[in-house]
């Protein structure tokens, strides 16, 4: 399943980017993120509880950061597994200054396999579009307050 789309942010590139690395925003911005364990500078463990259509389970995995650009973008790889099955993604995400602050653009890809990925390529759709929305909306409401300390 292929996702993109744009976020602005009133932060300068350089804010936005320290709070889309930061692991203490990014747990209480992704939906049903239960921990961020830092392995290496740009690698994290994972643990989360995900639900699509009623099917609900927990996953572990790793989330890394790569081609890092600070003030400009990286690619986020995420794995996760768990009983229910897997997901990986692999989302470019590129920052450029605006008028007010930033834009965000994000373009990539889902897959996910088991359980999981048999309620429908509708369904995940929508519930990737929701769960992407989720995330940059609490990050967004970090860079608000940001922005007014």
């Amino acid at each position: 399943m292929l996702v993109s789309g744009t976020k602005d942010f009133p932060t300068s590139p350089e804010d936005t980017f320290k709070l889309l690395t930061n692991p203490d925003v990014i747990v209480k911005a992704m939906p049903g993120m239960k921990s961020l364990e830092r392995i290496t500078e740009h690698s994290f463990k994972a643990s989360m509880e995900v639900g699509v259509g009623g099917i609900k389970g927990a996953y572990d995995g790793q989330l890394d950061l790569k081609d890092v650009h600070p003030g400009k973008g990286y690619r986020l790889v995420v794995h996760g597994e768990g009983q229910l099955g897997f997901m990986d993604a692999d989302v470019k995400m590129t920052l450029a200054p605006a008028d007010n602050g930033t834009t965000l653009s994000y373009n990539g890809e889902a897959k996910v396999g088991g359980t999981v990925a048999g309620v429908g390529q509708r369904m995940l759709s929508g519930v990737a579009r929701m769960l992407i929305n989720q995330f940059f909306n609490h990050v967004l409401q970090s860079a608000n307050e940001a922005s007014k300390a």
